[in-house]
């Protein structure tokens, strides 16, 4: 989440409501959904693809305490990619072919739109842009949605896109987008959909997800290894300006990074369902339980606040509450 855009009142004409609350199993331990979860600025939130019994999760972690509470499961929730959180802590998330809408108040579910036009694609990174719309890297092309209107258009194709699968908003609202096929960071204009290539090679292999604050890009990627998933994870630093790589992280947690985004402090918070949990039930079978990473920008360290559990263990998108909002 890179702005503090207000999207929440433009869901007003499209919400219905499907509660969710109570309990449920993952093996012999059970946990409780809250009915009704609190955000408090600060909070990180993150899309969690789940299981195939349970189906998949948006969970909250305390910065503070690293507690882990589960927002929504399952219904509409398959296999949640991208996440952001509005300034009224409505919070959006993509999910095979769709734009999913929870209110984290009461726990509600709704789809905004999908594919049926064939307009949305396959949504993974999304962002929301200075007018309040939802922006969505679907892996073929830009698009924007407008939850008002429930409308999607085409914001930028072709050229030098190739499998964009993230998408972070400056504050002059251009785009910045992660080339997944190619190993390049792309500046597209929002309003005419023009694309210029900012940064290619050196560093990026096969970017995921960007984060930006000012002129700093942060972006996660991999390299092919022979260790472990055969990949290793990174996070690059990209000036949005001159496009100049720096290497901020390599491995250590970093197996497979999906989703970052950056908090008040600056520090870089990162998902990847790939990290190996030393302390993890599953330890002979590799204890890839994934994990929420605090990374310092500046030193590289590295520090794991939650680790996957049970049923949820796939964190991929990761969302920080923003100043504004108090649900």
């Amino acid at each position: 989440m890179t702005n503090n855009i207000t999207v929440g009142n433009r869901f007003q004409t499209l919400l219905g409501v499907s509660l969710l609350s109570g309990l449920f199993l993952f093996g012999n331990q059970v946990f409780s959904q809250a009915s009704g979860v609190q955000l408090h600025p600060g909070d990180i939130v993150y899309a969690d693809s789940g299981n195939a019994i349970d189906g998949g999760f948006v969970i909250k972690v305390d910065p503070a305490t690293h507690e882990q509470t589960v927002i929504a499961k399952g219904v509409n929730l398959q296999m949640p990619y991208g996440i952001v959180v509005d300034s009224n802590g409505q919070i959006v998330v993509s999910d095979s072919g769709r734009l999913i809408h929870i209110n984290a108040a009461d726990n509600s579910q709704n789809v905004l739109t999908d594919n049926s036009s064939g307009k949305l694609g396959m949504p993974y990174g999304i962002d929301i842009d200075l007018s309040g719309e939802v922006v969505v890297a679907n892996a073929q092309n830009v698009v924007r949605f407008d939850p008002a209107s429930g409308q999607t258009t085409l914001v930028s194709t072709g050229s030098n896109l190739r499998a964009p699968c993230g998408v972070a908003v400056a504050d002059n609202g251009a785009l910045f987008v992660a080339n997944m096929a190619a190993g390049q960071i792309v500046r597209v204009n929002p309003q005419n959909g023009n694309q210029k290539v900012i940064a290619s090679g050196q560093y990026l292999n096969s970017p995921r997800s960007i984060a930006i604050q000012g002129n700093d890009l942060f972006v996660t990627d991999i390299v092919y290894t022979n260790l472990n998933y055969g990949v290793s994870g990174r996070v690059i630093h990209i000036d949005a300006r001159t496009g100049a790589q720096t290497l901020v992280a390599e491995g250590g947690n970093l197996v497979d990074p999906v989703g970052i985004a950056i908090d008040a402090n600056g520090q870089l918070i990162v998902g990847d369902p790939s990290t190996v949990n030393p302390s993890s039930p599953d330890i002979a079978d590799g204890g890839y339980d994934g994990a929420i990473i605090v990374i310092n920008p500046l030193t590289g360290a590295q520090n794991c606040i939650a680790h996957g559990q049970s049923g949820y263990l796939n964190p991929r998108g990761i969302a920080i509450v923003p100043a504004a909002a108090t649900h």
